[in-house]
């Protein structure tokens, strides 16, 4: 009976709950609608805002997270749902529902006044539709909350792995070029293969190993042999940062580490999270070192392969290549010359009138290894005198850095009408931009032998460049009236350079020595009163009286020279201009010597150990002070090392702002190399010192 009770008593409790429930839909009707607008409201300001968040996202280039993306999708239906309620036109006719009770009761007491409870006919319909409506804003209202609970997220976005840069070769329309296929097929199954961990790829410069790579690279995508492909190009001189960042970057990796060390072992980390992957290594020089880059090889990680391009065959040996995986690149067809050239050409080669200079251009690009008759053609092609000299000078310089032919081009007067050696500068990266443009190759020179050339030779010689010579001894004078170039690299430190050796040279421009033991400098210096440049670099030096004699020396470089006492007869070559002693073993600099260089633009003192005088010191020891560079009204860009802040004179603050170029390094702890160029500002605020 007690349990009967109990029940029965549960029953009456939730009987009285579910009727309280539903007359309160009846009784908060607007109560309902109101909450419900005030939900929607928030929960629109709620999509506004991460809505802003994508498109923030958006804009920086990534990717929008799923779950962010569903919430919005559920925001737009819930409100959609929301809105068709309170825009519902049932909601008029609930408005005469408030009668209905009323009316009942008249019609309950069945007085005379039976006319007025003719409206009860519609009071049930008006309060069945106004309970539906206010039970559903009700219960709409309540997915509202829900929807915008749930619209917090740790990341709208996320940075997508890069996907390579894509072929230029696969632009080419429906071409097949036959040779060029059937080696691709030939590569992809070595890919494909259990058994390859290193690939090959040889072949002359500029016969198209990048543009192969590259279609071997989308092939395996389309056929899903890896799970990630990524590539980089290494170059002749390999920069292992930025080959790190290259394969970083399409793994959507950061580094947090500085050194190429960490970096490595960071990469190399990333690298054995993928299963499989293809990592490609195009243009590569010399034996790369994989472990200092951070890539995996051998049993380390069995699902990484590589494949190189490189030139030479002997460094895919160096770099374990199997003979079975190596593959050579050929030269096209005539025929695939002719299709490439008519493609890349357009319609020009269906005039008439030039169709037969078009094919014999086209069977000049049938011989890709640029003999001279192709240097020929590129140099008649080029615009201006200044661009044809500047062709020859870098074919010369092999490998010559923009910095150093720019001393070069200046000696030899190549760059005209500029004023200044940052107008010349700007005026070289201008033509060697439109030299790249035209597609010419820059750095490319034949070896010859190292006898020397027949007087007659030498009497119409203009230049001579011996680059990493082995010559045991030079004869005491070489005979060349229209020289205007000189350059030695020697590979035999002990060579010796005869006294008058420079006596046949009078009309000498630029004269580059490099790694010799000049302890004392030939006296036939003295002649070359012509000489514009001068580089001693890598030198060790003593004796340089005779140097006195270049009264029109414009540019003098001692980089990385070994060379103690700065010589006091440089302080008389007043027409220089360019002044480079970077990492020269440089430490006593007399006082009144740079200042009297009045027309220097540009001191480069870098990483140099130079006892700078304290200009407020009472006892003075006759080295120079940093002061002294206030009197050089001409100078624009300075690099500098200083050991303590004591050095640093006051007023130095409008000599800096003229600069337009310079880097500074204070203090012993910094490394050359690794210092950014920065502004004044900034250096001195990191130092936390005042210049006034």
């Amino acid at each position: 009976m007690e349990i009967l009770t109990s029940v029965v008593g549960k029953i009456i409790d939730y009987t009285f709950v579910s009727i309280g429930r539903q007359t309160s839909y009846l009784i908060f009707y607007k109560g309902n609608f109101k909450m419900l607008a005030d939900d929607v409201k928030d929960l629109q300001d709620a999509r506004e805002r991460v809505f802003h968040l994508v498109e923030e996202e958006r804009r920086n280039g990534k990717e929008i997270e799923r779950d962010v993306v569903n919430w919005l999708e559920k925001v737009n239906e819930v409100i959609e749902t929301a809105n068709k309620l309170q825009q519902d036109p049932r909601r008029a006719n609930v408005k005469c529902s408030t009668w209905g009770f009323p009316n009942l009761i008249l019609r309950h007491q069945l007085n005379p006044r039976r006319a007025n409870v003719k409206c009860s006919t519609w009071g049930f319909p008006n309060l069945i539709l106004r309970h539906q409506l206010s039970r559903k804003a009700k219960k709409i209202a309540n997915d509202v909350v829900q929807t915008k609970g749930k619209g917090t997220f740790n990341q709208v976005g996320y940075r997508p792995a890069l996907d390579g840069v894509a072929s230029s070769f696969s632009t080419r329309g429906s071409e097949i070029y036959e040779t060029r296929e059937s080696l691709k097929e030939d590569i992809v199954k070595a890919l494909s293969n259990p058994n390859s961990c290193n690939i090959g790829i040889y072949g002359l410069g500029g016969v198209g190993k990048t543009t192969l790579v590259e279609e071997v690279k989308l092939t395996a995508k389309q056929l899903k042999l890896f799970d990630k492909v990524v590539i980089t190009h290494v170059s002749q001189n390999p920069d292992f940062k930025t080959i790190q960042g290259e394969i970083a970057d399409l793994l959507g990796l950061r580094f947090d580490e500085e050194t190429i060390f960490g970096r490595a072992n960071r990469l190399r980390q990333r690298i054995k999270m993928e299963k499989s992957i293809l990592v490609i290594l195009d243009n590569i020089w010399t034996m790369l070192d994989l472990k200092k880059v951070g890539i995996p090889f051998g049993n380390e990680h069995k699902g990484c392969k590589l494949l190189m391009t490189c030139r030479n065959q002997n460094v895919l040996v160096q770099m374990d290549v199997p003979n079975d995986f190596t593959f050579k690149l050929e030269l096209m067809s005539k025929n695939e010359t002719w299709n490439l050239f008519q493609f890349m050409a357009g319609d020009v080669v269906k005039d008439n009138n030039l169709k037969d200079i078009a094919f014999q251009v086209a069977q000049k690009c049938e011989e890709m290894d640029l003999t001279y008759s192709a240097f020929e053609l590129s140099y008649n092609s080029l615009e201006n005198d200044e661009m044809r000299d500047l062709f020859l000078l870098f074919a010369l310089m092999e490998g010559g850095k923009v910095e150093y032919v720019l001393k070069v081009a200046m000696g030899l007067n190549i760059l005209k009408h500029v004023n200044t050696m940052d107008e010349a500068r700007n005026k070289l990266y201008t033509i060697i931009r439109s030299l790249e443009h035209v597609g010419i190759n820059m750095y490319l020179r034949k070896q010859s032998g190292e006898e020397w050339p027949t007087n007659e030779f030498l009497n119409r010689c203009m230049q001579i460049v011996l680059q990493r010579c082995h010559i045991h001894e030079l004869p005491h004078t070489i005979v060349c009236p229209n020289i205007k170039l000189f350059l030695l690299t020697s590979e035999n430190r002990s060579l010796k350079i005869p006294d008058t050796f420079f006596e046949g040279m009078v009309s000498l421009r630029v004269l580059d020595l490099t790694y010799l033991n000049l302890s004392s400098l030939p006296t036939s210096f003295q002649l070359l009163t012509d000489l514009k440049t001068l580089c001693l670099d890598d030198c060790i030096l003593e004796n340089m009286a005779a140097i006195e004699g270049l009264q029109n020396l414009e540019i003098l470089g001692i980089r990385k020279s070994y060379i103690i006492k700065f010589p006091r007869e440089i302080g008389r070559l007043t027409q220089l201009r360019m002044l480079d002693l970077s990492n020269s073993g440089i430490e006593v600099l007399p006082s009144n010597i740079i200042s009297s260089l009045i027309n220097l633009e540009e001191l480069y003192m870098g990483n140099t150990s130079i006892n700078w005088e304290d200009v407020n010191s009472t006892v003075q020891d006759g080295n120079a002070s940093i002061a002294e560079l206030q009197k050089l009204p001409n100078l624009t860009a300075l690099e500098l090392q200083i050991r303590e802040t004591w050095m640093l004179p006051r007023g130095m603050q409008l000599m800096f702002e003229k600069l337009i170029f310079f880097k500074i390094a204070i203090g012993d702890v910094w490394k050359w190399e690794d210092i950014e160029d920065a502004t004044l500002k900034t250096l001195m605020l990191k130092l936390g010192t005042n210049i006034h």
